[in-house]
């Protein structure tokens, strides 16, 4: 095991973000079933449920009628996207008064480096409760923590006590891979669907049984991405945390719940994207030369074509008038996948008056953009998961 095991990494995710919020806001919404998303007999997906609602198996990107069906008595709400926004960056203020190393990974989640904090903060599980305790008094919402050696591990532990949950992770390489051994081979980073049948038919479940497997033969089997199996299956993950001079690009992309031939349907999916990869590119603090377009057809190939920039940019208005361009030229019938990204990035300027102009007008436009989330669910613009799925790329590679 590596010397980054000498790290210290949180990994903070919101619980039930926008229906918390909902609750928050309305307190006669309190301990009953809230659904975030489509109205119902409409077209379009639950972004967010309520543990109450959760109880009736109601789930993100489940379609909003089917919410219904098991669930008529809840209260369906509308997303309000600027809202959750203002709440996310207050949250995030709260966590960069812990760190000096955020990396925001979606609206709810982030990393933070809390290597070397001890002396200010006390043990991890002090300084995990301590931020707990600011996030419910000043926000009256909850957010369950992974403390752990690295971000693979974190973002896992994170997951375990939801809600207001706090999961530490041994730190020896041994007990790591003992604590890693009983999960689904699934929650390996990397590994989805399609992986997770592949490695299944291969008499492979857990990450136990891909424990058992030499690099030597992940790595004729599986290529580049073997070795990542076998790093990832031990807790091996070296990268850093909010390192922003190490990014090569900001890119988001949507996984259809089914193939979509719907081109209207593609371009506003390509208009939530673009919103949040702008909004994390200014966060950085850095403008990109290039944006790309990215693509999956149904039978699972993936393809891309890229084009630059008149100047370099992290305003959404140029972002989408270019990417939509190469959204027009795609000849392709159906799509399950489209993302969009940014490369070719360097520092933004501080007094960049276009900007500021843009940065203005993509503000009048969040009603717009409440609109398309009520018909596709927040996910789009949200953490790494569904609408379909949805993943959020950070690249620190070369493209």
């Amino acid at each position: 095991m590596s010397s980054s095991n000498n790290r210290t990494i949180f990994h903070i995710d919101m619980d039930a973000f926008f229906a918390s919020i909902e609750q928050r806001d309305n307190p006669q919404y309190m301990g009953k079933p809230v659904i975030v998303g489509a109205r119902p007999g409409n077209r379009g997906v639950v972004s967010t449920s309520s543990y109450e609602a959760r109880r009736f198996g109601i789930h993100s990107a489940m379609p909003i009628n089917e919410a219904y069906r098991r669930c008529p008595d809840g209260i369906f709400v509308t997303p309000r996207m600027h809202v959750y926004e203002s709440v996310s960056k207050a949250i995030m203020n709260i966590f960069e008064q812990f760190s000096p190393r955020v990396e925001q990974v979606s609206v709810d989640e982030a990393f933070l480096d809390m290597s070397g904090t001890d002396r200010l903060f006390g043990s991890p599980l002090d300084a995990a409760k301590a931020i707990s305790e600011r996030i419910r008094s000043e926000q009256k919402l909850t957010g369950s923590i992974g403390v752990a050696p690295n971000k693979f591990l974190a973002k896992i532990a994170s997951d375990f006590n939801k809600p207001n949950g706090i999961t530490i992770v041994p730190s020896e390489p041994q007990q790591i891979i003992e604590w890693l051994a009983p999960m689904k081979v699934g929650k390996i980073w990397g590994v989805g669907v399609k992986s997770t049948e592949v490695l299944q038919r291969m008499g492979i479940c857990t990450v136990g049984d891909l424990q058992n497997l030499s690099l030597e033969y992940l790595n004729d089997r599986f290529g580049k991405q073997g070795i990542s199996l076998y790093n990832l299956c031990r807790g091996i993950d070296e990268r850093p945390v909010g390192e922003y001079d190490s990014i090569k690009s900001i890119s988001r992309e949507h996984t259809f719940n089914a193939d979509s031939r719907d081109r209207n349907e593609w371009r506003d999916v390509l208009f939530l994207l673009v919103q949040d990869v702008s909004r994390r590119a200014r966060r950085y603090g850095v403008k990109g030369h290039t944006v790309f377009l990215t693509w999956r057809r149904p039978d699972f190939s993936r393809h891309s074509r890229r084009k630059s920039l008149p100047q370099s940019s992290n305003t959404a208005k140029l972002i989408f008038d270019n990417a939509l361009q190469l959204l027009e030229e795609l000849k392709e019938p159906s799509l399950r996948l489209l993302g969009v990204g940014v490369t070719g990035l360097d520092d933004a300027e501080q007094t960049d008056l276009f900007a500021q102009k843009t940065i203005e007008s993509i503000e009048a436009t969040e009603a717009a953009v409440d609109r398309i989330v009520a018909r596709f669910g927040n996910k789009v613009i949200g953490k790494g998961r569904e609408v379909g799925k949805d993943r959020d790329h950070i690249d620190t590679s070369e493209h």
